[in-house]
């Protein structure tokens, strides 16, 4: 602020002073020695003649007056003089200079994690320049730039990401600056960098990337194909990789990974990457002849191009072939008999080729009919005879063997024995997971097992045989039906039409779930499996009780068929054991062949 005051006589009105100077005035006051005036006139007017002259007036009894309403930054000559009614002093003057004014209107675009441009009204009065200061709220070191006076923005630099910064922008001309104007911003979050996609299968995929710089509570996760929905994720702000699971296979994938505050959310860093393919599944061999065998499979998800087929012995015979892509199924040829074949089948998109899946098999003997026998009857067939142990696959499926006793001579042969009594070496009370399961040495006394009684029977018709000896006389009886229901019924029994020399014992027991002395499944009052000590498809309670207490000869509670030797008798040998019902015919069969 610069001021100057002359008088050409002795004044009336002296000592004019200038005070609390701002961008758009200024405080005048002044003193004088007499209360003669009717009033005090003020001119105010811009030394450059910009503007035109301003007039102002104060009573007589104040001494000081405010000014506003002048341009900033702007020098203004001052004239004050006192009036009565007919005359007026000599005039007072002064020089003062208003304040520069701060920009206003100040506001942010193109905010990005590192740069921000800040935007403000120039005034009215000309600038020499701005200088622009900015420094994180929470603290650190000030940059400061400056621009020109002639420019309204200007671009903020080096910024760090998701941090609020505080920005004041202040007008300079000469030695004189203006207020700050200040305003706040916030940058955005940095993107994750680096985002990598690594052990990729058909399946899964693990996604990997580098931290944002800027503090974040966490990341979303977002990857998609073209025929699924996109999934989303949420992952820590401390995490870097994730595991990306329940892919679609041979799939291509575009992958976003956001960072994450609870008010802002960065620009995506963006990856792609393409599934493995799957590879085939269910891979088996069927109709195993001595010279051939027929694979079947089931195709992967992912679209491909062929199939690459591989088999070999353990003697180093290996062949490969390629198939179609559409190829579900291929035959086998030329193979020795009697001879493990290890396969490995392998689908192949373009560049991408698949796991591969893998099984063996047996050719049969030259004669043999069944690879895969799935009972006594089947195993006789392959030329077998001689009764003992062997090794039947339930339903034909190769991976269900189970080992069984074959009866291969009684009646034609061909029969699975599921029970023997014939010393009493063997506890036959036991429970119900034991009667499920099975027990015994099958060289002796045993059980085959509810578990597998059902499963053999459920894959075929069956008929039952029961084998009586007793002190030299024999007795048998037959029936042309034997099923074993479902678990959850208990495994309920099912008989058909009686024939034989033994009597029909067991009809009585047709129908009945079996019992234990731990699972009454009977229908009388008392407990039969437990007042009997035994197991077996009690009614009330029984007509047949071969699991009983073996020798006890007291009413009901030994080796019992009621029709042969009665209630008070535990008979010495008894065998249960089944066969297809239809073997007679294979027999047949075989022999015209």
């Amino acid at each position: 602020v610069s001021l100057s005051a002359s008088t050409e006589a002795e004044p009336e009105v002296e000592h004019l002073f200038v005070s609390d100077v701002t961008a758009d005035g200024f405080r005048l006051s002044w003193t004088t020695d007499h209360d003669l005036f009717d009033r005090f006139v003020i001119k105010v007017r811009d030394s450059k003649r910009l503007a035109h002259p301003q007039e102002f007036s104060a009573r007589s009894d104040k001494r000081t007056k405010v000014i506003t309403g002048l341009m900033s930054g702007t020098e203004y000559e001052i004239e004050l003089y006192g009036v009565t009614v007919d005359q007026r002093s000599q005039p007072i003057t002064a020089v003062a200079q208003t304040a520069l004014s701060a920009p206003k209107g100040l506001h942010f675009t193109e905010v990005t994690d590192s740069t921000a441009r800040v935007h403000w009204s120039r005034p009215d009065f000309d600038i020499e320049k701005y200088r622009i200061t900015y420094m994180p709220q929470e603290g650190g070191i000030p940059l400061s730039m400056t621009a020109d006076g002639s420019v309204s923005e200007i671009l903020l630099i080096n910024m760090l990401p998701g941090k609020a910064y505080q920005v004041t922008v202040t007008a300079l001309k000469g030695l004189e600056e203006s207020e700050p104007s200040s305003g706040s911003v916030t940058t955005a979050l940095d993107s994750p960098r680096g985002v990598t996609v690594d052990n990729i299968t058909d399946t899964s995929a693990l996604l990997l990337w580098k931290p944002c710089v800027a503090t974040v509570e966490g990341y979303v996760i977002t990857y998609s194909t073209e025929s699924a929905s996109p999934v989303m994720e949420h992952v820590s702000g401390n995490t870097v990789e994730f595991e990306m699971n329940s892919l679609l296979p041979g799939s291509l994938y575009s992958v976003e990974v956001n960072g994450l505050t609870e008010t802002q959310k960065s620009t995506p860093a963006v990856t792609e990457f393409t599934t493995g393919v799957d590879p085939p599944r269910d891979l088996k061999a069927d109709n195993i002849q001595p010279d051939s065998a027929v694979l079947t499979w089931k195709p992967p998800h992912a679209a491909i191009t062929s199939y690459t087929l591989t088999f070999f012995t353990a003697v180093g015979v290996n062949r490969e072939v390629t198939l179609s892509p559409t190829a579900s199924s291929y035959t086998m040829t030329q193979l020795t008999a009697s001879t493990e074949y290890s396969v490995r089948l392998q689908a192949i998109a373009a560049a991408k080729r698949s796991r591969y899946v893998t099984t063996t098999f047996s050719t049969s003997k030259a004669g043999q009919v069944f690879a895969w026998p799935r009972d006594c009857a089947q195993i006789l067939l392959n030329g077998e005879t001689a009764s003992g142990l062997y090794t039947i696959y339930i339903g034909g499926d190769d991976t269900q063997p189970l080992q069984v006793y074959c009866d291969m001579t009684t009646d034609g042969g061909g029969w699975i024995v599921f029970l023997r009594r014939q010393n009493g070496k063997l506890e036959f009370f036991r429970n119900w997971k034991s009667y499920t399961a099975g027990f015994g040495n099958m060289n002796d006394e045993f059980w085959l097992g509810l578990s597998n009684l059902h499963k053999i029977t459920s894959s075929g018709q069956y008929e039952l045989r029961v084998d009586l000896r007793d002190k030299g006389a024999s007795a048998y009886a037959q029936y042309d039906g034997f099923t074993i229901a479902e678990p959850r019924t208990r495994y309920k029994l099912y008989l058909g039409a009686y024939s034989g020399t033994a009597g029909d014992s067991m009809t009585y027991h047709n129908g009945r779930p079996f019992s234990t002395y731990d699972n009454d499944n009977d229908i009388a009052v008392t407990n039969c499996a437990l007042s009997y000590k035994g197991a077996f498809w009690y009614k009330n309670c029984h007509r047949v009780n071969l699991m009983g207490k073996y020798g006890d000869n007291s009413h009901s509670k030994g080796i019992n068929w009621f029709h042969w030797k009665g209630h008070e008798h535990s008979i010495e040998f008894a065998e249960m054991k089944i066969r297809p019902s239809n073997v007679k015919n294979f027999e047949r069969r075989k022999k015209q062949s």
